[in-house]
C-alpha cells in the first residue's frame, strides 16, 4: 500500500477528530458572523483555495450568511486585491506558513482575521485572532489528503454555524461515516481500470455547484499524483469551453450526480471527441454541499493507479522540492 492511499484510508478518524474537538470553530464562526462583517475573503493556494471555493460553493445555497469570496492567496500577496469597509479574512493553511498569506496579513489585509490550519503552532496562527485547528492522523505523501478534506469540513461546520443552518451542521457531522463507506468501492473501481490510461496526455474534470470545487481539486491531483496536465471546471464548461482541445485518448473526469442532466450532456459531449469519459462516485453520498469531500476517495484511487501505472512516486513526487521553495514563508 502507498503512503497516499494509507493517509487517504485515514480521512474518516481525521475527520471524526476534527469534528469533534471542534476546536476554534466557535471563534472563528464569530468572528465571521459579527455585526458589521459583510464580505468573507477565503484565501489559500493549492488546494487550501480549493477549500475556500469549496466555501464559496456552498454559501451559494442553504441559509444567508455574509458574502464569500474566494481569492488565490497570491493576489492578496501582490497587493492587487481591494479590500473593503466590512471584509474579513478568512485564511486556509495545512502549514501555517503560507508565504502568500503571511505577506498579505503584513501588507494591509484586514485585522482581526481568522485561520483554518492543522499547524496551531505556526506563524499564521500566532498572528490570527481566531484559529480552527484541522487535526492529521498521519502524512505520509506530499500530498494532502486528511489536510484537504478537513479544511473542507472545517469550513463547512463553521459556516453552519454562523448561518446556524442545522441541515448543513447534520451533514457534515455524518461525513466520518459516509467516506468509511466510499473508501472501498473508490479501489476496486480504480483497480479495475484500463492499463491504457498510463498514455494519457492530459485530463479535463468537471462538476456542477459544490462538485465544482472537487473537480479543482480532481485537477490538481492528476497533477500532482500522476503527472497529467489536468484543467478542473464548473460542468457546462465542460460541455463547451474544456472539451475544444480533447483527442481520443484524453481522460475526462465526471464529478455528475445521477440526476445531472446537464452532467450527462457533458459528459455525451466529452466522449463524442474520443476522450475517455471516467464518472467518479460520490457525490450523492451526501449533502452536495460537501461533494468535495465524497468524491475525493475516487479521485484519488485513480490519480495513484495512473501514477503507479506509469512509475511515479506517488508518495514523494519530483516537484516537491520546487514547491516548498516557492510556497512556504522565508527568513
Amino acid at each position: 500500500m502507498t503512503g497516499l492511499w494509507a493517509d487517504t484510508r485515514e480521512i474518516p478518524q481525521a475527520l471524526e477528530r476534527t469534528l469533534g474537538a471542534a476546536d476554534g470553530f466557535s471563534a472563528v464562526a464569530e468572528l465571521l458572523g459579527r455585526p458589521g462583517v459583510r464580505r468573507v475573503v477565503a484565501a489559500g493556494n493549492g488546494a487550501s483555495y480549493y477549500v475556500a471555493q469549496a466555501l464559496w460553493l456552498a454559501s451559494l445555497s442553504g441559509r444567508d450568511g455574509p458574502e464569500v469570496v474566494p481569492v488565490p492567496a497570491g493576489l492578496l500577496a501582490g497587493a492587487a486585491f481591494r479590500w473593503r469597509e466590512g471584509d474579513v479574512l478568512l485564511a486556509f493553511s495545512s502549514s501555517g506558513e503560507l508565504r502568500d498569506l503571511l505577506e498579505a496579513v503584513d501588507g494591509g489585509a484586514p485585522s482581526p482575521f481568522a485561520l483554518v490550519t492543522a499547524s496551531p503552532e505556526s506563524s499564521l496562527a500566532g498572528l490570527a485572532s481566531a484559529r480552527a485547528l484541522v487535526a492529521i492522523e498521519g502524512q505520509r505523501a506530499v500530498t494532502h489528503t486528511q489536510a484537504f478534506c478537513g479544511g473542507v469540513a472545517a469550513a463547512l461546520a463553521i459556516w453552519a454555524e454562523v448561518t446556524r443552518d442545522e441541515s448543513l451542521r447534520t451533514a457534515v457531522a455524518s461525513l466520518p461515516e459516509v467516506v468509511e463507506g466510499l473508501l472501498a468501492p473508490a479501489a476496486h473501481a480504480a483497480a479495475g481500470l484500463t492499463r491504457d490510461l498510463v498514455r494519457v496526455p492530459a485530463a479535463v474534470a468537471f462538476g456542477s455547484g459544490p462538485a465544482w470545487a472537487g473537480a479543482l481539486e480532481a485537477a490538481l491531483l492528476l497533477k500532482e499524483v500522476a503527472g497529467v496536465p489536468a484543467e478542473g471546471v464548473e460542468t457546462r464548461e465542460g460541455a463547451t469551453s474544456a472539451m475544444f482541445g480533447l483527442s481520443p485518448g484524453h481522460l475526462v473526469l465526471s464529478l455528475a450526480a445521477d440526476d445531472d442532466l446537464l452532467g450527462r450532456e457533458a459528459e455525451v459531449t466529452c466522449r463524442a471527441r474520443g476522450a475517455f469519459v471516467l464518472r467518479v462516485s460520490g457525490v450523492d453520498a451526501a449533502d452536495v454541499r460537501a461533494a468535495a469531500i465524497t468524491t475525493f476517495p475516487g479521485i484519488v484511487a485513480v490519480a495513484e493507479r495512473i501514477g503507479l501505472d506509469r512509475g511515479l512516486d506517488v508518495d514523494s513526487p519530483d516537484w516537491a522540492e520546487s514547491y516548498l521553495r516557492v510556497a512556504r514563508s522565508t527568513a
